[in-house]
């Protein structure tokens, strides 16, 4: 799958993540898909116990897996919690 982040970038998901972050990957969509709140959203994947986060600096991170991740939730940014 070609995941295109908002600024045009294109990142393939085949052969720049690991199956791992591939898995992880595909239920941040579900939830994305679902509507989830942004702040529910960031909490579901930055956390320890997922192949993604690695501490605080994974927010920093260009890794192709984070960079898709902040994309999905800043498309949730209308959506703050009520």
């Amino acid at each position: 799958m070609i995941y295109t982040l908002k600024n045009g970038r294109e990142i393939d998901t085949a052969s720049q993540l690991s199956f791992d972050e591939r898995n992880f990957l595909q239920k941040m969509m579900i939830y994305q898909h679902l509507g989830m709140k942004r702040r529910d959203f960031a909490g579901r994947w930055r956390r320890e116990g997922n192949p993604v986060w690695q501490g605080p600096e994974t927010l920093a991170s260009q890794r192709p897996v984070v960079l898709i991740l902040l994309d999905m939730e800043q498309s949730l940014s209308g959506q703050e919690d009520g």
